[in-house]
């Protein structure tokens, strides 16, 4: 059986990293309903990066907010999964879950 469920990743800066989480998550067996990713202000080549994977990957949306100008660990996350939280209507998911973009997550 397999449940319905919703990714939500803030993320800021993570160009380095994010490909080998992107490329896990889009070569799952199950892969989410719907993952929606939000850049926090990136700087670097995150943006393009993103663009190029929900331009292939229906089930992937990305919100953008503006560049608050520094980093903010800690509330600086909780606030951009928040903003994708409340873009969603997650009463259409069984299960909500954050993901950094800085994982590599196992074939499954």
């Amino acid at each position: 059986m397999t449940h319905s469920y919703l990714l939500i990743s803030p993320c800021r800066n993570e160009s380095e990293y994010m490909r080998q989480t992107l490329d896990s998550v889009v070569n799952q067996t199950v892969p989410p309903d719907l993952w929606v990713i939000v850049d926090d202000g990136s700087t670097d080549e995150t943006p393009e990066i993103l663009r190029d994977y929900a331009d292939r990957y229906p089930f992937i949306q990305v919100i953008t907010r503006e560049n608050r100008g520094h980093r903010s660990v800690g509330p600086g996350v909780i606030e951009a999964f928040y903003h994708g939280y409340d873009q969603v209507d997650v009463s259409q998911f069984e299960f909500v879950c954050k993901l950094d973009l800085d994982l590599d997550l196992p074939e499954k």
